[in-house]
């Protein structure tokens, strides 16, 4: 076993710095908290080299190399910021600009677009060209979750490698030379593999925007709350981005989008399109009133109600919950069956079939926490369910619905229970069914934990307070 190389040592703006051998010199700055501007450059993908934004003056070379090719040398005076780096960054910009549309007021990308950080930070000059510029096709389909605008491409080849590299599907292509170059798909085909927004999450620009996504916010109004997909058991770490309503009480908030978050460890920078979607049953048909018996009741008597009859049938009632619970769920329906129900059963069941897999990202196993209900001992078949209700007088369902059985049978058996309690955030079968209905809160609107497929407890966040009429 070799020892590893020792550490670099070089000068960056004036100081000198320490960085592993192997380091990119783009990667040194961005440690440091030194910004080089790029468009090409990702730390996920291969090195293209293409924009030239990134070039920097190292004392002794001619020329001005471009830092996301170079690897960091003992003895290296590196400027970031000199006159002729600045005048470089400059002459690039009106380069790239030179066919670009201005059309930033109806761009999707506008508050989240490198070219224009870039043009106020190293351009800010008016266009010279006093010719029309060159057209492109607008609002390309595609595929059927990507979004293309050719006059706003600055020809990074982003997506093409992500294309060529990650998911290995080969779509995309640079056509044309010179000012006529553009992205598009190879003919015959579309860019429809499973991680395809994954190209409109690393377009610098507004070239590829996420349909669904399209029209229906600016960057600006969004918040974003670091969370976990709760699509499959792989646990991508994720970014929430939503729009709280700070005064209007009865809608707290709105999600609209999710996108990856890089772990290495997980999910690298990426995340599969199915994953994407897992923010619209925050929105969608919500369940906000508590119920008793078919009426709608304030929350705290359904819920008097509701703890005092499972009080009353105590071992006889059953507490279910779903592979969706969070440990701390989980752990807080245990507590309730020994300190309330005098031992009552608890069991977590998957809900969901198991659907497409991969050998990438997606899983089969479509439930966040699998792992975390058999760390607990709760984890049981969906299918022993109407056994474990035979003989009931009561049952607590959380986060259940009636997904996989077809023949329903556990409807039959949870709607022949005196009681039946159910937590849920959205409508479904169980809900219609119950004596005691409780609007719970989603996965964006509380905190807590889930195991992913690897063991690895991982921490979903809140992103606003529960909406009106549901509690965590």
């Amino acid at each position: 076993m070799t020892d590893p190389a020792p550490p670099v040592v070089l000068e960056i703006n004036g100081e000198s710095r320490q960085f592993p051998a192997g380091t990119r010199l783009i990667d040194a700055c961005s440690q440091i908290g030194v910004d080089v501007p790029h468009f090409c450059y990702h730390t996920h993908l291969s090195v293209a080299g293409n924009c030239r934004m990134c070039a920097v003056e190292i004392e002794g070379q001619r020329g001005l190399p471009i830092s996301c090719n170079t690897i960091v040398a003992p003895g290296m005076k590196v400027k970031t910021e000199s006159e002729r780096v600045k005048a470089a960054r400059q002459s690039v910009m009106e380069f790239l600009l030179v066919n670009h549309p201005i059309d930033c007021p109806i761009c999707d990308q506008a508050g989240e677009c490198k070219l224009q950080v870039y043009y106020m930070a190293h351009d800010l000059k008016p266009s010279r060209l006093d010719v029309e510029k060159v057209e492109y096709a607008k609002r390309v389909p595609v595929g059927p979750r990507v979004t293309l605008d050719q006059e706003r491409c600055v020809e990074c080849t982003r997506c093409i490698r992500f294309c060529d590299e990650v998911t290995e599907t080969h779509e995309l292509r640079m056509v044309n030379r010179g000012d006529r170059n553009a992205i598009d798909c190879f003919p015959g085909t579309s860019l429809d593999n499973h991680y395809s927004v994954n190209t409109a999450d690393i377009c610098p620009v507004g070239a590829l925007t996420q349909t669904d996504f399209r029209f229906k916010a600016r960057a600006w109004f969004l918040k974003p709350v670091k969370s976990i997909c709760p699509g499959c058991a792989k646990g991508c770490n994720v970014v929430v981005d939503y729009y709280e309503h700070a005064i209007v009480d009865d809608h707290n908030g709105k999600a609209y989008r999710l996108r990856p978050r890089v772990n290495d460890a997980v999910n690298a920078a990426w995340m599969c399109d199915f994953g994407r979607l897992e923010y619209r049953p925050v929105n969608d048909d919500r369940l906000t009133v508590a119920m008793l018996r078919g009426e709608p009741r304030g929350y705290d008597e359904v819920l008097t109600s509701a703890r005092q009859e499972l009080a009353r049938h105590g071992r006889n009632a059953l507490i279910v919950t779903s592979f969706d619970a969070s440990n701390e769920e989980m752990e807080a329906l245990r507590r309730l069956a020994r300190e309330t129900l005098g031992g009552a059963t608890v069991v977590a069941v998957p809900v969901r079939p198991d659907g497409f897999s991969d050998d990438f990202l997606l899983r089969g196993d479509k439930h966040p926490n699998r792992r975390g209900a058999e760390a607990l001992g709760l984890a049981r078949s969906y299918g022993e369910l109407p056994t474990l209700l035979e003989g009931r007088t009561a049952a607590l369902f959380h986060r259940v619905d009636f997904g996989l059985d077809l023949d329903g049978r556990v409807a039959a058996a949870f709607g022949a229970l005196e009681t039946r309690a159910v937590i849920a955030a959205n409508a479904s079968p169980a809900a219609d069914l119950a004596t005691h209905l409780l609007p719970g809160a989603s996965f964006i609107e509380r905190e807590g934990t889930w195991i992913n497929e690897q063991g690895r407890v991982q921490r979903f966040r809140r992103a606003y307070r529960a909406r009106k009429g549901t509690r965590e």
